[in-house]
Formats: C-alpha cells, structure tokens, sequence
C-alpha cells in the first residue's frame, strides 16, 4: 500500500448543529422516526417544521441511501444542509454506516464541498455499538477520500456528537486512526479540549 500523507482534520463538535459554520450539515434521517429526532428534529424547529412537512407530503422519506438537499435561506449557518436516509432504524448495519460514509464523501465532493459536519445517527433499537457505527462510518469516508482526491487537496470533517456519545465516538474514531495510519495523516481535535 502506498503512502498518502494526506492531511486530515477531523474535528469532534458537541455544539448543537445550528451553531456551526460548516458549509455544509449532513444529518442522518430514518425512515420510521416521526418526528424527526437528534440534531435532524432540531434543524427541522430551526426550518419552522419544513423537514417533517415534506416526511407528511411525502416528499422525503428517510428510505435507505436518500439524498436531500435543503437550503436554509439563513435560518442557520451552514448554507446547505443534506438530509441522508438511513432507513429503518431497526435495521441498521455496519455495512450501512461504511456506505454512508463513503457515498456522502461522494456527494459532498460532486457538490464541490470538502469541509463539511456530520452526524453519527444513533438510533436506541438499533443495538449497535457508536464506536463502530462512527468506526464504519468515518472509514467509508476516508476510503473515498484516499482513492479519489489528490493527496495535494486538504479537507477537515466535523463529526457531531451530544455528551452522552463523545467517549464512544472519540474510541471509534481512535480506531481508524490506527487503522488508517500508513495512509492518512489526520488530528483528532475537540471543539472544546483541543488536540486529542
């Protein structure tokens, strides 16, 4: 395997997603969650309801691999937020967070965009573990972002996580960086504590 020293930054935030300056706001989105809940039911209050209108009319579904893309109009910062379908949230997989992550690189980047937040969506009947759904689903990325950009380009991530999932998050991705470390140089910071 040959040595890409791409610079990575990846950026750990616990500030709700309305408060980030990110282009860009991927949030993930179930097809069996009415309301919408996490960070995608609280963009949906700051859009005054839009995302569960549309899951009313619908127009958006959460159906596995679902892409929707929303522009705010300056009802937060980031000026786009993408709504990803993961599906029923009792059928989750690891294989589908790898996907995610590897095809929401994708879009971002045919979007022109390679600074962007994210969330690790966490469904409670899910039974799987965050460390590994945030482990599968930053190496999907990473897998992208290692065979299809120049090593030349930067890009930073933002992995958005609430209190209670930092810790598990933090160990997943802890475990791509060993994983990946002949490949891809990257920091883990805190938005909070700084270098990790």
């Amino acid at each position: 395997m040959q040595n890409c020293e791409k610079e990575i930054q990846i950026r750990i935030s616990t500030e709700p997603p309305d408060a980030l300056d990110y282009e860009n706001l991927v949030l993930g989105l179930f097809s069996d969650e009415r309301p919408p809940r996490g960070y995608c039911g609280l963009i949906d209050w700051r859009l005054n309801g839009m995302i569960s209108k549309e899951l009313a009319r619908g127009r958006i579904t959460g159906s596995l691999m679902e892409k929707v893309l929303i522009a705010p109009n300056n009802r937060i910062l980031s000026s786009k937020v993408l709504l990803w379908g993961f599906g029923n949230s009792t059928e989750l997989t690891y294989d589908i967070f790898y996907n995610a992550g590897y095809n929401i690189s994708q879009t971002t980047v045919k979007m022109g965009c390679l600074d962007f937040a994210f969330n690790v969506p966490i469904a409670g009947s899910s039974g799987l573990k965050v460390s590994l759904m945030t482990e599968a689903m930053v190496t999907g990325g990473f897998d992208f972002f290692s065979t299809n950009i120049e090593k030349s380009v930067p890009f930073s991530l933002c992995v958005l996580g609430d209190e209670s999932s930092l810790d598990e998050i933090v160990l997943g991705l802890y475990k791509v960086k060993i994983e990946v470390k002949d490949r891809i140089k990257f920091d883990i910071l805190d938005a909070k504590k700084g270098r990790l």
